[in-house]
């Protein structure tokens, strides 16, 4: 079972324009006011009946289009529940929240800034969103062996996505490339495309930075085929990409 976290780092400069652009295109798409916009939309909301095919297509091509001009950049990091956590956290839903701090946090200090995380209110009630609060705000506290991030400013701040466009973004992009990379080949790639182009990156490379999928040992060769990465710099050691010895060493589709 895979699971993702993700989102977008947007500069200060940019949140309000970036912001107001994305409300424009849905009105421009016809969106009632104040509709949710998701990669999968559920059964009570307006774009699952009313924008479909190629009309959804090309109205995430136009959000994703906008990141690109308003130089945002993206971190989905995802993980396989059937192996070891990653960090000491105490779920596998926590490991994933601590590996996207550790990328947050590289994403700040490269850029010499400082920020703060907005996330979508968990879906459970207060007692859920009261213990993901706890738990980002653990994580933050204690870093991982690698990382600590001090350049995240405040505890995670939650809120319902149906008021912030950017929370319905981050989604969309989430979503996306994790449906990319579970195999789903019918609406992922043509967003995917885009959103690869404003994956964190380091050295031109995006595996591990921009999109981290653990195990390394495991699914260090989808970076090469999916983001076509040449190498994986773990631990110190630089692995040239794909590795004959692991998994999808010949393509994507066959471990």
């Amino acid at each position: 079972e895979l699971i993702a976290v993700g989102g977008i780092h947007v500069s200060d400069e940019f949140v309000q324009t970036l912001e107001h652009e994305i409300e424009s295109i849905c009105i421009e798409y016809e969106f009632p006011s104040n509709e949710l916009f998701k990669w999968s939309p559920g059964r009570k909301l307006w774009m699952r009946d009313n924008l479909i095919d190629d009309k959804r297509q090309s109205f995430f091509l136009k959000i994703l289009k906008s990141l690109q001009a308003h130089e945002a950049t993206a971190i989905v990091v995802i993980e396989d529940k059937n192996y070891k956590r990653a960090t000491s956290a105490e779920s596998h839903e926590l490991d994933v929240i601590q590996l996207f701090f550790e990328r947050a946090q590289y994403s700040l200090a490269s850029n010499k800034r400082k920020g703060i995380i907005i996330a979508s209110q968990p879906s459970g009630g207060r007692t859920d969103e009261y213990k993901f609060l706890a738990g980002c705000l653990d994580s933050l506290r204690t870093g991982t062996d690698y990382v600590k991030p001090d350049r995240i400013v405040l505890n995670v701040i939650s809120t319902p996505p149906r008021f912030i466009r950017l929370l319905q973004v981050a989604d969309v992009v989430t979503s996306c490339v994790l449906s990319f990379v579970s195999g789903e080949t019918q609406y992922s790639p043509p967003c995917f495309s885009l959103i690869k182009s404003i994956l964190l990156s380091y050295q031109e490379r995006i595996g591990g930075f921009g999109l981290k999928i653990h195990p390394d040992y495991r699914y260090m060769n989808l970076y090469h085929w999916l983001l076509s990465d040449t190498q994986l710099n773990r631990d110190g050691e630089i692995y040239l990409l794909p590795q004959r010895n692991l998994p999808y060493k010949e393509s994507p589709n066959s471990p």
